[in-house]
């Protein structure tokens, strides 16, 4: 039985049509043992790609592909990466994009198939003048959180714009173990990470709740708002 309502396809079919670029979900999962959700996901994927023929779905066996897996950080199933024309968008979810975060999917879909990351010039610009390290993004979510997508559409939005940013959406009631290593206790959060080269403790940062693009791009990259650095 389809996921999607006949209006639901409508609206996600038009939301589609500005992709202009091959866009790929690498969807990891394996053939025994997978959990629902993998299911779920599966699904959610294959309805979405069948909206626009430049969307293309393809399975990748988490357990006898583990270079594969560990080459774009996938670190458990179901996860999925974007490609742009082949090329890794540093855009993944961790978990089924189910719920309010379908939406997410398929804005990801749209930044991954286009050619800006439709942040502000003043986001731009803080990102061109402080992401100078890997950063890694990771925003835990729930299906049944409407602020979550905000957040999760700013951090892959950021991905977009520099090519040090990683943005990972974890559905965070499906990973607890992830959940209690980031001290999850309210959605979203989000946890950015900077691996800095020079040797020196990674830099980290946690945000609790949806914020403003400008507030939420300082935050991360200028470490300069509401939520400071933590230890």
């Amino acid at each position: 039985m389809p996921l999607l309502s006949d209006s639901d396809r409508a609206v996600v079919r038009d939301q589609l049509a500005v992709v202009s670029h091959r866009v790929t979900l690498l969807f990891f999962t394996q053939a025994i043992g997978a959990p629902e959700t993998a299911l779920i996901a599966k699904q959610v994927l294959d309805e979405v790609a069948s909206l626009n023929e430049a969307v293309e779905v393809e399975e990748v066996n988490f357990v006898l592909d583990k270079d594969r897996a560990a080459q774009f950080g996938i670190t458990d199933i179901p996860g999925v990466v974007l490609l742009r024309d082949g090329e890794d968008t540093r855009m993944r979810f961790l978990g089924a994009p189910s719920g309010y975060e379908f939406m997410s999917l398929v804005q990801a879909i749209v930044l991954a198939g286009t050619d800006d990351s439709g942040l502000s010039p003043n986001s731009k610009a803080l990102i061109s003048d402080h992401v100078t390290e890997r950063t890694d993004v990771v925003v835990f979510v729930t299906p049944t959180c409407p602020h979550c997508p905000r957040a999760v559409t700013l951090a892959h939005r950021m991905a977009m714009e520099s090519r040090l940013i990683t943005a990972t959406c974890v559905e965070a009631t499906e990973f607890p173990q992830l959940s209690r290593r980031y001290r999850v206790t309210g959605v979203p959060k989000t946890v950015a990470t900077t691996v800095v080269s020079s040797g020196d403790s990674p830099a980290s940062v946690e945000i609790l709740g949806a914020l403003p693009e400008d507030e939420f791009v300082s935050a991360i990259v200028a470490h300069d708002g509401p939520n400071q650095p933590s230890t």
